[in-house]
């Protein structure tokens, strides 16, 4: 079997002559199909010094054809004359080229190496292109990232293609599998203030990417947030329901907040891919409040449930889960729903809404530095005279809003971002100072006026942080200073994310 190798899946024969003069002229690339390429001419003024674009202009004209199934299409130098110019000791080198368009490719099989546990078709089905199709450069060059999002796989090498004695083409895809299971711990220690003691906090998440080789997920996760604040989460992921590209997931969260009550959500979710990079979203929820009795008195926080429907887009163009160097992620959602309140006289429906919307975008500067910038505003509304604390959005602490305590914030409409300049120390490690900035806005009832209360405030936080890659995992700290903080009394974050 002949092995063709490709960089970007074209071949350039091209043979340099010079002619040493004080310039020099391409002219023409002839045997060229006039719908496929057309002649160009790129005028060099030291001679030699630009062969560099040159190269990259006949380099064009193959990744032209490749795009159009004929990756192996070649120019060859057929030849050069030199004329001379109407000034005196100029004169001008003529390079003409013969264009080889080769043979139309269209991919008979596709073979994977190195997968040991990932079943092929996990592999398959995800490809930017199948068997049968014909050849086309950028699905090619798009191979690389989009296995690599699957999250499961360390590496995967440029594709090669490959010809047999019988002039079949085969794509061959050499996969490196990593640690697909995850545990994540995060612990995080709030110094004390006033007359409360400091406590720590905690955070235990359990990932199994890919169960038994389909690419199946189940996630386990326990938080502490406060001293009486834990919350218990349970999801599970069917990747390619009935073999479409269509992914469905399921879950369950219960919330203990600060032993007033204790909710309960449910939800089914599907996920919808569009193209390489975009996904539709969509899910059902249902979820309940049960208040604790003197909360109930002391609140006036009734018994309640409520039933959602949310429809979103998500773009994802980040270049590595764990340390990207650039690219942008994108996510919105809108949600609609009625929430049943049970008071004590009779039950009363309200309407509710909700939009969220994220964006992280990593720009790199100068050698290993990147700047990275995420935001993200949620905003809940609804037919009720105001917001009601359990539907509410808090924020604060490790993951939001460094320098604060866990949900130290709560609001019907919130915001909060995270500036980081970040020295990348290996492909898993890096070096960085943050800015965090935080806004939220509520509405409290008051007893005996008409009008409630609003609270409206910006917080601003910033430390610096470092993710370290060890044997043990991932190791992660992060130091932050919230307002009127001292040097020696800022918030302790410390996580560990290890594969297995």
């Amino acid at each position: 079997m002949n092995k063709i190798i490709l960089k970007h899946f074209t071949a350039i024969a091209v043979i340099c002559a010079w002619v040493h003069c004080a310039r020099a002229q391409i002219i023409s690339v002839s045997n060229a199909e006039t719908d496929l390429v057309s002649t160009f001419k790129a005028r060099a003024e030291e001679g030699p010094a630009r062969e560099a674009e040159w190269r990259q202009r006949l380099q064009n004209i193959l990744d032209d054809f490749a795009r159009r199934g004929h990756p192996l299409a070649t120019l060859v130098l057929d030849s050069v004359s030199e004329h001379t110019g109407m000034k005196a000791k100029t004169s001008v080198a003529v390079l003409h080229f013969k264009l080889n368009p080769g043979p139309a490719v269209t991919i008979d099989s596709i073979l994977f190496r190195g997968n040991k546990l990932t079943r092929p078709q996990v592999l398959l089905r995800e490809l930017p292109v199948q068997r049968g199709e014909k050849f086309h450069l950028d699905r090619f060059d798009a191979i690389p990232e989009k296995l690599l999002r699957l999250g499961f796989l360390e590496s995967v090498a440029p594709p090669e293609l490959l010809i047999d004695a019988r002039g079949r083409y085969l794509l061959q895809l050499e996969v490196r599998e990593g640690n697909s299971n995850a545990f994540n711990g995060v612990a995080g220690y709030n110094p004390a203030l006033g007359n409360q003691e400091g406590y720590f906090t905690g955070l235990l998440d359990l990932q199994f990417n890919n169960l038994f080789g389909t690419g199946r997920l189940f996630n386990a996760r326990w938080e502490k947030r406060g001293v009486q604040t834990q919350e218990l989460g349970l999801r599970y992921r069917e990747p390619w329901l009935f073999n479409y590209p269509v992914h469905i997931s399921g879950g369950f969260q219960q919330l203990i907040q600060d032993t007033l009550y204790v909710e309960r959500k449910w939800d089914l979710a599907l996920e919808l891919p569009v193209g390489q990079r975009f996904a539709l979203l969509g899910a059902l929820g249902r979820e309940s409040i049960s208040p604790d009795s003197l909360a109930a008195l002391r609140l006036d926080l009734p018994r309640s449930s409520a039933t959602n429907f949310q429809f979103g887009l998500r773009y994802e163009s980040r270049d590595d889960p764990l340390n990207p160097r650039r690219g942008l992620f994108y996510a919105n959602t809108l949600a609609a729903g009625r929430k049943r309140v049970d008071t004590s006289a009779v039950a009363q429906i309200f309407s509710r809404r909700s939009v969220t919307i994220t964006v992280h975008g990593l720009v790199p500067t100068f050698g290993a530095q990147v700047f990275s910038l995420a935001f993200q505003g949620r905003q809940v509304t609804g037919s009720e005279p105001f917001v009601s604390i359990t539907d509410q959005i808090r924020f604060g602490g490790a993951t939001t809003l460094r320098g604060y305590r866990e949900e130290e914030f709560r609001g019907s409409r919130v915001a909060w971002s995270n500036l980081e300049y970040r020295y990348l120390l290996s492909p898993r490690s890096r070096a960085f100072v943050f800015c965090d900035a935080g806004y939220f806005y509520r509405e409290e009832p008051q007893p005996g006026n008409l009008s409630n209360k609003e609270i409206e405030k910006v917080k601003i936080a910033y430390g610096l942080g470092v993710r370290l890659d060890s044997p043990v995992g991932l190791i992660g700290l992060d130091y932050g200073l919230g307002e009127n903080d001292d040097l020696l009394n800022g918030k302790v974050h410390v996580s560990l994310v290890n594969r297995f």
